[in-house]
């Protein structure tokens, strides 16, 4: 059976829609002749938990989760909100005038997270897709986005290793509202 690296930053216990698609394709991938290798974070800043989605992975779907930097856990701190408490995956909102605080973490997102702010996870899933192709005997690496920091991962991992890539893009990334809206307010 030939084995398939999957690059999702959503895995469970992450709820949500995004992860339904992953997991449903992992569940069924065998069928086809693939193996699912999972590489995820360890701990990571979700909009949506479903612990009952882990019991649906498949126990022989072998998972590799790495650290990450994860910027919303600073962002917790500077405005005082809970691990857990939901915080907006959109901070734009044209029709409330903004704080400082506000203005300051769109400043930060359209000028430092490129293209999202999974950026800092890079390293640490390079390595842990590097581990993950030497001790799994990869031979397709698959990425599925958002956050799109996973194409990148992704593409560097192709390029070290000479493994052929599908990118699944889940939802817009180039002309995605969002982008349009910080551009409006000179942010972009």
């Amino acid at each position: 059976m030939k084995k398939v690296l999957i690059i999702t930053y959503y895995w469970p216990p992450a709820g949500g829609p995004g992860i339904q698609r992953v997991l449903k394709m992992v569940r069924h991938l065998p069928a086809q002749g693939w193996q699912p290798v999972i590489l995820t974070v360890a701990d990571g800043d979700y909009p949506a938990i479903d612990e009952g989605l882990v019991a649906r992975i498949p126990d022989n779907c072998p998972v590799y989760r790495t650290p990450i930097l994860e910027p919303y856990h600073l962002y917790r701190k500077l405005t005082g909100k809970a691990r857990g408490e939901k915080l907006p995956t959109y901070i734009l909102n044209p029709h409330k005038d903004d704080s400082l605080k506000d203005k300051l973490a769109k400043w930060v997102r359209a000028k430092l997270f490129i293209p999202d702010a999974r950026i800092g996870w890079i390293p640490y899933a390079v390595k842990g897709g590097k581990r993950a192709i030497r001790e799994e005997n990869i031979d397709l690496i698959f990425s599925t986005s958002p956050p799109h920091t996973v194409q990148l991962i992704a593409k560097k991992l192709a390029a070290k290793s000479g493994l052929p890539w599908v990118a699944d893009f889940r939802d817009p990334w180039s002309e995605a509202f969002w982008v349009a809206e910080l551009q409006q307010e000179g942010l972009v």
